[in-house]
């Protein structure tokens, strides 16, 4: 078994680093709570639809659907968990590249300042 990269063991949301540096996280928390109060502060009539709220924020409608209901993400989880168990999601490749873009981008901050190595 092959020994983990080195640039793995250092984490993006550690050392108070802003969170717009993590590209795996489309919305702040700011962005997320902003996001439950325009939706459930207005009244029934006058809710803006998910389709316009993720328009807004440039995410699909599905994500926000998750924010504003938790409990329909954890039923997609378990639903996808059984789904996975015949492999149904996995492809090496594309898991290969993903990883190997994701370390060149961390190697990128830690030149450039923006994340400090340990």
């Amino acid at each position: 078994m092959a020994m983990p990269a080195t640039i793995d063991k250092l984490s993006i949301r550690k050392h108070g680093t802003n969170e717009k540096l993590d590209r795996r996280i489309k919305l702040t928390t700011d962005d997320k709570e902003a996001i439950r109060t325009q939706y459930f502060n207005a009244h029934e009539g006058e809710r803006p639809t998910m389709t316009s709220l993720a328009a807004k924020y440039n995410v699909d409608r599905r994500l926000i659907q998750f924010i504003l209901f938790p409990e329909r993400e954890d039923l997609q989880k378990k639903q996808a968990s059984l789904r996975q168990k015949d492999g149904r999601y996995y492809n090496k490749e594309k898991g290969r590249k993903n990883m190997q873009e994701y370390r060149d981008y961390k190697r990128k901050l830690v030149k450039d300042g923006k994340l400090k190595s340990s």
